[in-house]
């Protein structure tokens, strides 16, 4: 497993399996993509993505930046 940090807080991570690739938010950045995410098995903080399909870059850049924006300006630590 891979994360990305930002002075020393996780700000997201991923990691590769088997069928498929998974990054890990935190639940709130989750849930606020809740909605789009529905054609994706999810879990309470992950995100499977299948091989053999494109991952879906604008949602995932869109949640990586609602990641950002909600440690630097809200204080959202890792869980």
């Amino acid at each position: 497993m891979m994360f990305i940090t930002e002075y020393g807080v996780i700000l997201f991570m991923f990691s590769g399996h088997k069928a498929h690739a998974s990054m890990a938010f935190t639940p709130s950045t989750k849930a606020a993509f809740e909605a789009e995410l529905t054609r994706y098995r999810t879990g309470k903080s992950t995100v499977a993505l299948p091989y053999g399909t494109p991952p879906p870059h604008p949602l995932l850049t869109r949640m990586i930046e609602y990641r950002v924006r909600e440690h630097e300006h809200d204080g959202v630590n890792w869980m």
